[in-house]
Parts: structure tokens; sequence; C-alpha cells
């Protein structure tokens, strides 16, 4: 059956896995694999999953860039040999914004020399692109990765051009990948633009989002993902809320009217300098972010002494903040994950303690097995696992 996704269809492109199969049952079994793991009775009802449209809803490219200076090739590495890539100039998922975007550049990197890398052979030097629109300012940002610096200065003198023809690209930078194999973003961030950050709203709060920082792909459902956990906060009615893997703020920047304090651990001293920011411009004065591990962040806790944890850790879970935060036992946990794997293994070390109070599915990634589940958890006062 053909989709509306010529490229899945040609089998140059799988990423979108389930992109053939009917939109209503791909929900079901998320909400499904949702139940199992999680242990849920049947009697236990979701929350009615947040859905996606169909198209047009992703805000991020990542493309890597194979072929040569004259025929570059903006997509996929190849299967079997990573240096055939694949093109993917017009994906049906991108906003239509990146990828008109998208498209210019094969002639930029042809008219400015910029030799793509060729994994093999260990030579070249534009690796990769980057790119994301804000649906809600119209402001993109986009990244050269590149080998090394060789090539930055001709970037530099395509730069006037490339945003007279996009006058909505803010923020250009070089992103260097010195590792000689396919990883496809490095460390070091050098800026072409003066400009470093885009501006970038949730909800009604808006940031200064960089290329560096962690933001979700998928803008309305993240829209609708942290207005969830804002109403569930409220509801909570905590004094204190502490906010373990904040990134730039944006779980805590949204609930912020409904506490009377809030404290967010971060990692990234980047993340952590903009979400201060962008709660300084909102007047929060009672939101503050911190840059610490939040596995080692239990001195932090104790002296807060939250009512309410929200965690929004990586795909890989909570690691050593899951028995960190059992052991400090707030009355409330709010948990967002987009592996339910790693989410069912954090809840379980605290069966004996917290009750599941709801669940939500937010479908951050459609036409994928991979979604968002949100979940809150209240403290019990013995006894094992009950669902309210």
């Amino acid at each position: 059956m053909a989709t509306f996704c010529a490229y899945f269809d040609d089998g140059q492109c799988r990423s979108c896995g389930w992109i053939d199969r009917e939109y209503s049952a791909t929900l079901a079994e998320k909400e499904e694999s949702v139940r199992k793991r999680l242990g849920l009775p049947a009697a236990f009802k979701l929350e009615p999953t947040v859905g996606s449209s169909p198209t047009g809803f992703r805000a991020r490219a990542k493309m890597a860039v194979t072929g040569t200076t004259q025929r570059p090739i903006i997509g996929l590495f190849g299967e079997t040999n990573l240096d055939e890539g694949r093109d993917l100039l017009a994906c049906p998922i991108h906003h239509p914004r990146l990828n008109e975007l998208v498209a210019a550049l094969p002639d930029f990197i042809l008219r400015f020399n910029l030799t793509p890398y060729q994994v093999a052979e260990r030579r070249g030097e534009l690796k990769g692109l980057i790119a994301f629109h804000s649906a809600s300012t119209d402001e993109l940002y986009l990244r050269f990765v590149l080998r090394s610096q060789e090539c930055v200065s001709r970037i530099r003198k395509l730069l006037p051009e490339l945003q007279a023809k996009f006058p909505r690209l803010r923020c250009v930078s070089a992103n260097l990948q010195p590792v000689p194999h396919a990883i496809l973003e490095g460390g070091e961030e050098i800026f072409i633009t003066e400009a470093r950050t885009i501006a970038h709203q949730i909800g009604e709060v808006r940031f200064r989002l960089s290329p560096q920082a962690f933001v979700q792909t998928h803008p309305r459902i993240a829209d609708a993902l942290y207005a969830t956990a804002a109403n569930w906060i409220g509801e909570a009615a905590p004094g204190k809320v502490l906010e373990l893997f904040s990134g730039q703020g944006a779980f805590t920047l949204m609930a912020a009217q409904r506490a009377g304090e809030f404290l967010g651990i971060e990692i990234n001293s980047e993340a952590v300098a903009a979400a201060n920011e962008a709660a300084l411009e909102q007047g929060f004065a009672h939101v503050r972010f911190k840059c610490l591990d939040a596995g080692n962040a239990e001195a932090e806790m104790a002296a807060f002494a939250p009512d309410l944890v929200l965690v929004n850790p990586p795909r890989r879970g909570l690691g050593k903040g899951a028995p960190l935060i059992k052991r400090q036992h707030p009355r409330h946990l709010i948990y967002s994950s987009c592996a339910v794997e790693s989410l069912a293994e954090d809840v379980e070390k605290w069966a004996d303690a917290y009750e599941i109070r709801r669940v939500q599915v937010f479908d951050m990634f459609p036409h994928t097995k991979h979604f968002e589940t949100l979940v809150w958890l209240e403290a019990i006062a013995a006894g094992g696992r009950s669902f309210t």
C-alpha cells in the first residue's frame, strides 16, 4: 500500500517504520504498551492520548551530508556503505520551512566549495546539517557540522546570501566534530552570526533557544505535554517543586504560577543560564535553576525539601536519581519519559512507596513505535502498589 511518503515507498528511508499503518491502531498499540509495561489493571483509565497531524510536524532536521561538492547528498548515510548517502530534501514530516532551507543548501555547498566528508577515506569537511524552525516565532537556526575549522571562513562568506534568501534564519553556527566516524555532532560550537540563539515560545513562556540546547522536535505535542504537567502540578498544590534534568526549564517555567517556589537541576551550564534568563524575563523571582548532576543532587534536594519532584530524564532513565528520590520521599512525583521501558523500571523501584495516579500518552514521535508518557505518582503510607 502506498503512503504519503515517496522515500518510504521507494525504500530510501525507513525511519518512520509505522507510516504504512492505520494511525489510530498505532495509538492503541502505544497505549497498550504503557499498560503492559506499568502493570496497569484493566480498570485503570488512561487520560486521553494526545495525537498528531500526519505531516509537517517535525521542527528539527538532523541530516548527514555525503556525495561530492558537485553533487552533495543531504539526508541519510548509506545502509551498507555510509558514504553512499540518500537524499531527503523534501521529508513530508518536516515543517515546510525546514524543507525550503534544506533544498536550497546543495547550491550553496557547490558554490562555496564545502567538501562533503568521506567516512571511508577520512577526508573532506562537511559532515552534516542540523536545522530547527520555531513555529511560534518563525525563526530558524542552522548548524554546519564540520571536521575542522578549514571551511569556516567560506561559510562566513556565504552567510549574507543565505540570510538574504532566508530572512528568518537568525542563528548560524559551525559545530566541530573531528572524530573520524559517523557521529553527527561534536562539542565545540563556532557562531557565524552575531546571534547565538533564536526566539522560541512554549505556551506563554518565551525562551532564547541555543543550537546546542535540547528541544522537543514536535512543538504542538510538547506544548500539550508541558501544559498537562503544569495542570497536574496545580492540582497537587505543592509549596515547593524540584525539577531534575530541567534543560532550559520548559516544564518549570510553564508551571511557574502553580507553586510557591521552584528549583531546576541540570548538568548543562548553558541550559541553566538560558533557563535563569528566561525566568528573569518572565518576572519569576521564585524560580531558579542550578548546574548540578541530577544523580548527585541529594544534598540540594534535602535542603530544598520539595513537596513535588518532576523528572524528565534521558532515554536510559533516572539512574542514581531513582533511589535518591525514594530516600527523600516527596509527596508527589511527575515523570515524563520518552522510553516506557526505563520508565517502568524506575516506577517499579518505587512500588512500595508510591501509587500511580494518572498516566497519559503523548504521540511525540508519530509513525514510529516511540512516544512520550507522563505519569503522576503519589506517596502512600505503607504496603504495596495501589492504583487510584
